[in-house]
């Protein structure tokens, strides 16, 4: 007779992860072990979140739909505390097994990973959503350009405009998650404020699905490791859900000397995309006085009080937001950072 109980101390999972090819991660809110008459652990789970990870049945033990119970226990865990929607990584070989037990798929990278969702909600939701944006916009052939501007840069600007010069309506895809110095909210101001004076371009929140924790947490993490993985579980949601929603024909990137990881998702992005039908256009970065203008140099400047060498960098309609009361945290924080003291 199996027991199944919650597991306080992760390290005891370490021995059945390992035996599945498994490493332990991060964090997790609960984890779930299934126990034999003798009291070894013999299948595990864990609930991050709304993320469902580290999922391992012992070997000696698989064919006995234990996977089930310990999803069963996550997913009503998961309902007790509101969540509606679960997100679950899995080795590609074995996507079809938790499609069985009621997990959809949303994306494969072979040989990396495949990302599954349940619940209510997901990644249709949001696809309709971008079709009735490109339906407002006549559905035109479109480009891309997907950004986190934190803060928006002349960079920034100088690449949307390119992309609108060259592209009959250019979607700016907007990263959504608060992993930034600058809250989306800001984020998204900034953004609008430094587009408005281009009439073709729409800028539309990235939501889930555009470079976040969940497709792409690397970027945020700055695991360069992790780096190709990630970004090709991304890429493979662009092609196969926001890019024939959208139109999308060509995305824009910028030149990537400072980020390893962004230069990671620039090669990825060159080997993939161009095969499924999207042309990929990298432009040099802006550069000024022979420096690349970017938003850490910005973020540095910021952080050492030099608001004169910030303001070169950013477009007028930025500056009066960095300096307005709603950024007054994110700068008091990057000042922290640069360990020096906050203005009073």
């Amino acid at each position: 007779m199996y027991t199944e109980r919650t597991i306080r101390d992760r390290q005891r999972i370490l021995p059945l992860l390992a035996a599945c090819g498994l490493t332990l991660g991060g964090g997790a809110d609960e984890t779930v072990g299934i126990f034999d008459e003798a009291d070894e652990l013999i299948a595990t789970g864990s609930l991050n979140g709304n993320m469902i990870q580290m999922v391992a049945v012992s070997p000696a033990h698989q064919g006995e739909d234990l996977t089930a119970r310990v999803l069963t226990h996550l997913v009503n865990r998961a309902m007790e505390k509101g969540l509606s929607s679960l997100y679950l990584f899995t080795k590609p070989e074995k996507a079809d097994q938790f499609s069985s037990l009621g997990f959809r798929k949303v994306a494969v990278a072979r040989p990396y990973a495949a990302l599954l969702e349940w619940g209510s909600g997901g990644i249709e939701p949001y696809c309709e959503t971008l079709r009735r944006i490109a339906a407002e916009n006549g559905d035109v052939d479109s480009a891309a350009v997907v950004m986190n501007c934190n803060p928006f840069t002349l960079g920034h600007r100088y690449l949307v405009e390119t992309a609108a010069c060259r592209s009959e309506r250019v979607y700016l895809l907007a990263v959504e998650e608060e992993k930034s110095e600058f809250s989306f909210e800001d984020r998204l101001l900034m953004i609008r404020h430094g587009v408005a004076h281009l009439p073709n371009v729409t800028v539309v929140p990235g939501g889930r699905y555009v470079v976040s924790s969940l497709t792409f947490p690397s970027y945020f993490t700055k695991e360069i490791n992790l780096a190709k993985a990630h970004c090709s579980i991304d890429l493979e949601i662009f092609i196969r859900y926001i890019a024939p929603a959208l139109h999308i024909r060509r995305r824009f990137v910028g030149s990537e000397p400072l980020s390893p990881v962004t230069g990671v998702y620039n090669q990825t992005m060159k080997q993939i995309l161009p095969p499924a039908g999207i042309e990929v256009i990298e432009l040099a970065r802006k550069e000024l006085l022979g420096v690349p203008v970017s938003a850490s140099r910005v973020r540095a400047l910021l952080g050492a009080g030099d608001w004169d060498s910030a303001r070169a960098l950013v477009p007028e309609t930025t500056f009066a937001h960095l300096q307005s009361p709603a950024c007054a945290e994110a700068i008091r924080i990057l000042q922290e950072k640069a360990g020096r003291e906050p203005a009073k």
